[in-house]
């Protein structure tokens, strides 16, 4: 056994069956991997949905109550028969070679966590949600693959798509199971000040498979939020691009201005969720979809603002 692949999934069976069927379909030997699917805590029927699946290589599912998507992945690692781990998204559609790519990284013993690239699936819907992705996320890849020199930042550590050896991640502690979200900013600067050497590579290639709706953007925003506080709280001393110790040095006149626009989010959003309606409806027209996705941007912003001075990080 070569690589152990980490599935971790709550409540969406039929993505993640979808996520499962790509990995069987994988171009590296089937006697070389295993898939773990840890099932958190899910009511729909996902655990059997998955168990019906043909499958060649060793393919196991553990079920758990819901304790988040932190614990899940450290169920599943420490159930591994490899060495080396692959955690991935239960809305990632992998790319045959993915695991190949990952393993050729990993030919030498080092002490290297592994990066893939994370693009949209052609199979979504126009959509806000897809656009948001494309804008931010799906961006960050492309100019990454164009500028494969530029120098990896903490706040570059997402394990939608990561593999690294176990001892490792013994060695930190796992993924803080505290958290909900930010697990895995919080994990990679561990990682990182071990001296554990990031290191992208854009041939593994995960497309993700959106089905979210703006309101669901915005929730993740609030819950984004609450990780954000957790994370600063813990390391006070991280100053990280996009996180609150980060924002609490940028200018004084931005600083003012989000605040303002938080105190006042119930008006700004009957502003602008008709903006985000037209755009959502009308995806196919240019236009329309642009001017949805910057009123979108701007509402999740202001929701996880708000939600930050709610949980008395000012």
């Amino acid at each position: 056994m070569k690589i152990s692949v980490v599935v971790p999934t709550f409540n969406r069976r039929k993505i993640v069956t979808r996520t499962v069927e790509a990995l069987l379909a994988q171009s590296l030997p089937a006697v070389d991997y295993e898939i773990i699917v840890v099932v958190d805590g899910s009511s729909d029927g996902t655990g059997l949905a998955l168990r019906h699946l043909p499958h060649a290589c060793q393919f196991r599912v553990i079920e758990q109550e819901n304790r988040g998507p932190s614990a899940a992945r450290n169920t599943g690692y420490r159930a591994a028969a490899a060495d080396l781990v692959l955690f991935l998204d239960d809305d990632m559609l992998a790319d045959p070679d993915l695991l190949a790519a990952h393993l050729a990284v990993h030919r030498q013993p080092s002490r290297i966590v592994a990066f893939g690239s994370l693009y949209l699936s052609p199979e979504c819907a126009p959509s806000l949600a897809a656009g948001c992705f494309n804008r931010e996320i799906g961006a960050f890849y492309l100019e990454r693959k164009r500028n494969p020199e530029r120098k990896w930042e903490i706040s570059d550590c997402v394990f939608s798509n990561a593999s690294m050896a176990c001892r490792l991640l013994d060695e930190v502690g796992g993924f803080d199971e505290s958290f909900r979200k930010r697990e895995d900013l919080e994990l990679g600067v561990r990682l990182l000040n071990s001296e554990v050497q990031p290191q992208f590579i854009d041939n593994a290639i995960a497309y993700q498979f959106l089905d979210k709706t703006a309101a669901d953007l915005i929730h993740d925003a609030e819950a984004f939020a609450v990780g954000d506080v957790m994370f600063a709280r813990k390391h006070p001393h991280a100053v990280i691009r996009g996180q609150l110790n980060w924002f609490a040095q940028q200018a004084r006149w931005k600083r003012r201005t989000l605040k303002m626009a938080a105190a006042a989010s119930p008006v700004v959003d009957c502003c602008l969720t008709p903006i985000c309606a037209c755009g959502e409806f009308f995806s196919r027209t240019p236009v329309l979809r642009k001017m949805g996705l910057r009123a979108l941007q701007v509402r999740r912003r202001i929701r996880w603002y708000r939600k930050v001075r709610e949980l008395g990080f000012d």
